[in-house]
């Protein structure tokens, strides 16, 4: 028989449950006591908003009520106001005030939101979203959506692997209507009204990495700064209204902080912003506090430059009205390691982390691992950095292989910048915008070598000690390779004629890694499409270390591809069957035949080929 002490705390258990199971999936509910709907709002009244101009604290102004937007977008109406005390007439309306609470009353009426550019002075006016649409935002659900991947941003087509095309950015109007900084700009528009950009400060804005995702960072009106990586002087914020908020998007020795303010709390759930974030509905991102270094006050737009404070909890809505989040436990994120060898003998121990989304990720992971090279090898002088980099994904029934491995060297007489975006950009946009199956980064390591020389040497010459071969007999080949600034050099190779190779002409060409690549591609481009996520990671793996010379025996016979698999050797009637005529897609001839393939490990990044004909003949001396 249960005790009566026993039922007692089954019950307390029972209606603990209860109480957090709806208290997770409650919402905020309206309050006229404490919130002003818009019916109240006349042109004229006066109010303080709340906001931090520096540190973390947050400071008052006065404003009044110019006139209100009835449907500025459709269901959605804008309070329009003009700043009235000093402090918000030295900055305006600063890009990263988004959200910051709007008092008339006593009352919460809404968050700071929009804005005109270019306008006369300061005391300018900007625009409020009333906080009755924001309460709304969180009747989608409180709940995390862990199945959130992030929005796929990158375009991908068949080509784009078979032709080792880099992805382009997603360049389709943003869903929400608003307009972007790009539009703008381009059209000169000074008459329409923009939210508030909400300023992401990174430390370390390599050039290169920012001109590819530009379209990226137009398209949700980011503006990217430049921060410290040590982050703020204090490293936890107060969590209240007026203060700072945003999604960091990276922590450790690269950070990555887009932010704006919290208009709202209520328990443990919070509403920000007054607009969204990029508009991706029931989100699972990491949100977390700020502190305000300065504001750069500007007659077109002044931002607020601001660091991440401590981890605070989760992003949950991200709708055209707000943000909400909830206070408490946050996402995971991908941890990446970056081990340096200087020319000075000496190790560097870099890490930071990276959020979890399908588009952003591979930006911030690229972006920190060429700043903190640059900040660790500031120099334009000839060099050579040699590059392991290890992609680890996370396990799951559809993948055979989950790690990724890639060794390469890069060499220039510019900036460092650059080799990663070669080994990193395609595999980690390809992998996470697959459209076969949602794949998630366990990590990412990298491992480099850094030396003040540039170890690159083009192919010269080719030459063979005669023209006619017997199947199985060895080829002596002699390449004459020009290294940078230096004198000619030769490597001595072998390479053996197949035994099944057929009596005619077939073709040695030397060649470096790239120029393999991209003549595989052109070969066979059938065997650069694949069919299913393992195809797509054995075809990320399929490269060649470019410090080798790649020899291949090469026949002009043609092969057939099936479904990414490549088939030689096959009888003219077996292929017709194969590759009918009655259906496209699936199958495809290849411009020739490998033979053979071998590789020649040299000290230098290879450029460039050769080529010529030999002779095969079962009867040759």
């Amino acid at each position: 028989m249960v005790s009566r002490k026993m039922r007692k705390a089954r019950l307390f258990i029972f209606l603990t449950f209860c109480f957090t199971a709806c208290y997770a999936h409650a919402q905020i509910k309206w309050d006229a006591a404490k919130f002003m709907p818009l019916s109240e709002v006349k042109p004229g009244m006066k109010g303080k908003g709340y906001t931090v101009f520096s540190g973390t604290t947050v400071e008052a102004f006065d404003f009044e009520v110019v006139s209100v937007y009835y449907d500025r977008f459709p269901g959605l109406h804008i309070v329009w106001a003009k700043g009235l005390s000093d402090n918000f007439k030295k900055t305006g309306s600063a890009g990263g005030m988004s959200g910051s609470p709007m008092y008339i009353n006593g009352r919460l009426m809404g968050a700071l939101s929009r804005s005109y550019r270019n306008q006369r002075e300061h005391a300018n006016l900007f625009g409020i979203t009333p906080i009755e649409f924001m309460v709304k935002v969180t009747e989608f659900g409180m709940e995390p959506n862990l199945s959130y991947q992030g929005t796929q941003l990158f375009n991908f087509t068949s080509a784009t692997v078979a032709e080792g095309v880099s992805p382009t950015v997603s360049l389709f109007p943003r869903h929400n209507s608003t307009y972007t900084r790009q539009s703008l700009d381009d059209f000169q528009i000074d008459g329409l009204s923009e939210q508030l950009p909400l300023p992401i400060a990174m430390s370390g804005v390599n050039s290169d990495v920012m001109r590819f995702y530009k379209p990226l960072f137009d398209r949700f009106n980011l503006m990217p700064l430049e921060a410290p990586s040590g982050g703020s002087p204090v490293k936890k914020s107060p969590i209240e209204q007026g203060q700072i908020i945003g999604v960091p998007y990276a922590r450790g020795d690269y950070t990555a902080f887009r932010s704006g303010t919290i208009t709202y709390i209520e328990g443990n759930q919070l509403l920000a912003y007054g607009h969204s974030r990029d508009g991706e509905g029931n989100v699972n991102l990491p949100i977390s506090g700020g502190y305000a270094h300065f504001i750069i006050p500007s007659i077109s737009r002044s931002l607020r430059v601001s660091s991440a404070t401590q981890l605070i909890g989760t992003l949950v809505q991200d709708r055209q009205a707000a943000i909400a989040g909830i206070i408490g436990k946050h996402p995971s994120y991908i941890p990446v390691t970056l081990n340096m060898q200087t020319v000075d003998g000496k190790l560097h121990h870099k890490s930071y982390e990276v959020t979890r989304h399908r588009s952003f990720s591979p930006v911030h992971i690229e972006n920190g691992a060429e700043s903190l090279i640059q900040a660790l090898a500031f120099s334009s002088a000839d060099h050579t950095l040699t590059i392991d980099a290890r992609i680890t994904l996370k396990a799951q029934p559809e993948l055979v292989s989950r790690e990724l491995v890639y060794k390469s060297v890069y060499t220039s007489g510019g900036s460092t910048g650059g080799g990663i975006a070669r080994v990193l950009r395609d595999p980690l946009l390809q992998l996470s915008n697959n459209p076969y199956t949602h794949v998630e980064f366990e990590k990412v390591a990298l491992n480099l070598k850094l030396e003040d020389k540039r170890r690159s040497a083009w192919i010269e010459r080719l030459q063979v000690d005669k023209l006619r071969y017997r199947p199985g007999e060895t080829v002596e080949i002699t390449i004459t390779l020009r290294p940078y600034l230096e004198h000619l050099t030769t490597q001595n190779i072998t390479i053996t004629i197949p035994d099944d190779a057929p009596d005619g002409l077939i073709t040695l060409t030397a060649m470096s890694a790239t120029t393999d690549a991209q003549r595989q591609r052109s070969r066979a481009p059938l065997n650069f499409r694949p069919r299913n996520i393992n195809q797509l990671v054995n075809l990320l793996q399929q490269h060649e270390t470019n410090t080798d010379i790649i020899l291949e025996l090469f026949l002009t016979q043609p092969g057939l591809t099936i479904q990414g698999e490549e088939f030689s050797g096959l009888p003219t009637s077996v292929m017709s069957v194969m590759n009918s005529a009655k259906q496209v897609g699936e199958s495809g001839y290849t411009l020739g035949t490998a033979l053979h393939r071998d590789t020649h490990a040299t000290n230098y990044v290879i450029y460039g080929i050769c080529s010529l004909e030999l002779v095969v003949d079962r009867n040759a001396q």
